[in-house]
């Protein structure tokens, strides 16, 4: 078969491509080199991201705690601390009695003067006070009394406690005492010893005087 007088210029083409493509191998080398480039920095990129995401921001940091501070102290006034319960107060100890002899209560000062108390005074209102106004004062003069029993006695003067007798001992002495003895001295004498019933005996009037100037102790 007879080898075509064309096929030579038919294949040119071909063989220019391939001389073309031997021509662009540097180029294209140079383009991988600079995609590979780009990409390992666009990974170191993204990794230094990620590191920058991961680390704290220390200024975020500083505000949490700032915000933390700030709500400790709601905390602590909305939940108080519970207190330990107070230790209860111990109580003095007791005064010891005391051995030595008691000085005598004061009278009343209001009233007629007193005789002298002995030292060795043994009259109280047990041993003879609260006897001697039974005997010859609460027919008259008690609280348990009404008032049509009293024969005209104030409802305000009791003898038949301590506590109201006190306040009118120096009464009772210028009842009882004084004016007995005014009487017994003259008896037409203006006075009304008391009681109206009879006169005290006078070594009873004598034990009252001296009870009373002792300032009437209870016991």
């Amino acid at each position: 078969m007879a080898r075509s007088p064309d096929l030579p210029r038919a294949n040119a083409p071909t063989r220019l491509a391939h001389a073309r493509a031997g021509d662009d191998a540097p180029a294209r080398a140079a383009a991988r080199r600079r995609l590979a480039a780009a990409a390992l920095a666009c990974g170191l990129l993204a990794a230094g991201c990620e590191v920058a995401h991961a680390a704290p921001d220390p200024a975020r940091k500083a505000e949490r705690e700032a915000k933390k501070a700030a709500r400790e102290p709601k905390k602590a006034a909305r939940d108080p601390a519970p207190t330990a319960p107070a230790a209860p107060a111990t109580p003095p100890p007791a005064a010891a009695p005391s051995t030595s002899p008691r000085a005598p209560t004061p009278p009343p000062a209001a009233g007629p003067p007193l005789p002298p108390c002995p030292p060795d005074n043994p009259l109280t209102f047990r041993s003879f006070g609260a006897g001697f106004l039974r005997t010859w004062c609460t027919g008259c003069h008690s609280s348990t009394l009404p008032e049509r029993d009293r024969q005209d006695a104030p409802t305000d003067v009791n003898f038949d406690t301590h506590a109201f007798y006190l306040p009118h001992a120096r009464d009772v002495y210028a009842r009882v005492v004084l004016e007995a003895h005014a009487l017994a001295a003259d008896p037409k004498a203006s006075t009304s010893p008391m009681p109206p019933a009879g006169l005290v005996p006078e070594a009873e009037l004598r034990r009252v005087s001296q009870w009373i100037a002792c300032g009437s102790p209870i016991e």
